[in-house]
């Protein structure tokens, strides 16, 4: 070949490359959507695979609790498959996976007064008695941040349902705040920290099943309320909650109540009296937010699903990198709640679970209306 054609070729290569168009550019792909599958009774492990398997779907997990699968679909044949699971008579129930919200609002810089402790009258029991026991709060959030100096041998492993760790970081802040509010550490140094409800014999147990943003489907939750019931949880902290009723997570919650467990959630932050869930749930103490005057915060959603209140405006807690905040939310309101069901169980182990509820219950003060704040603040 001649040197003039070698020329000429390599040219006509490069003037292609400079006019060939740009491969188009992909959209990206839409997420899949998710179910919750109920099983009948009687199946077997590969019968309730193959249900799976002729209905459409892939299998994200299971809670065999519950004959409980998770199943992720295209987001376009969800309709279709859907009603594919509905006519199916091995299936007993089916259900979209629904996400729920953390209900946190991070506020202005630090308050150097926790006014929520006298305020719950904290002040005079701490330092009257040393809790005869230990009792476990199982956090399901966003994870714990164990390295804070307020958590110093508070934090038990746990678990995340999200990257399968045991729990103990924390990319929100949202999980470590509410701990915090739950078993700071307390009375160390004159002047330093801040006071956790359950002063002695409290321990926090991250079990991760909302993301950065604070959102999680049911799917993990219910895993997550199964997993801290059978893990030696004594309270269930689920500060989160969205409108839709599940009886999956229903299902769950009845399951952690038969094994002794107090569950806690928080109304929400949407100012409405429309029913949430879990607080809605059956079993669950739905906690609202009161102000420093004992009026319900503004924002504070109320109605059946609250079955107490608590301050929520204001709240001094931790933060993620030994930081200190300040939040508000029925998430704080629900940690001082979940906290002190934690302390009446560690002062006295053998207390059941409906006798911590009652005694919450009936010794709380009253505070706005009953449709405001359940059985008061």
């Amino acid at each position: 070949m001649s040197t003039r054609l070698l020329s000429i070729l390599c040219t006509l290569f490069l003037v292609v490359g400079l006019v060939a168009p740009a491969p188009a550019q992909q959209e990206a792909p839409t997420p899949p959507a998710s179910l919750l599958v109920k099983m009948v009774p009687g199946l077997s492990a590969e019968q309730q695979a193959d249900v799976v398997a002729r209905n459409g779907g892939f299998i994200r997990s299971v809670v065999p609790a519950l004959r409980l699968y998770v199943v992720d679909v295209a987001a376009e044949e969800l309709a279709e498959t859907l009603a594919r699971y509905e006519t199916d008579a091995q299936v007993e129930r089916i259900e979209e996976n629904k996400v729920r919200v953390s209900e946190a609002i991070p506020n202005d810089p630090l308050y150097l007064d926790q006014w929520a402790l006298p305020q719950i009258g904290w002040d005079q029991v701490f330092g009257t008695f040393t809790p005869a026991g230990t009792a476990t709060v199982a956090v399901l959030d966003t994870g714990i941040d164990r390295h804070h100096p307020e958590l110093a041998d508070k934090v038990v492993p746990g678990i995340s349902f999200l990257d399968g760790s045991d729990g103990r970081t924390d990319p929100s802040g949202h999980g470590t705040a509410l701990a915090g509010i739950i078993a700071a550490l307390t009375d160390t140094v004159p002047g330093d920290g801040i006071a956790g409800i359950g002063w002695a014999g409290v321990r926090v147990m991250p079990v991760t099943v909302l993301n950065a943003d604070g959102e999680g489907q049911d799917g993990d939750i219910i895993a997550g309320v199964i997993w801290a019931a059978d893990h030696g949880a004594d309270v269930i902290l689920m500060a989160f909650s969205n409108p839709g009723f599940s009886p999956s997570l229903q299902e769950a919650i009845d399951y952690a109540w038969s094994k002794g467990v107090v569950l806690v959630a928080s109304t929400g932050n949407h100012g409405s009296d429309t029913p949430r869930f879990p607080a809605g749930d059956r079993g669950v103490m739905g906690v609202a937010a009161t102000d420093q005057a004992d009026h319900m915060a503004s924002w504070s959603s109320h109605g059946q699903a609250a079955f107490l209140a608590a301050p929520g405006v204001d709240i001094q807690t931790i933060d993620i990198g030994d930081a200190y905040a300040v939040f508000s939310g029925t998430s704080t309101s629900a940690a001082i709640v979940a906290g002190s069901a934690a302390l009446l169980k560690a002062a006295d182990p053998t207390l059941q679970n409906g006798v911590i509820v009652y005694r919450l219950a009936s010794t709380a003060d009253p505070a706005a209306t009953q449709e405001q704040t359940g059985n008061g603040r």
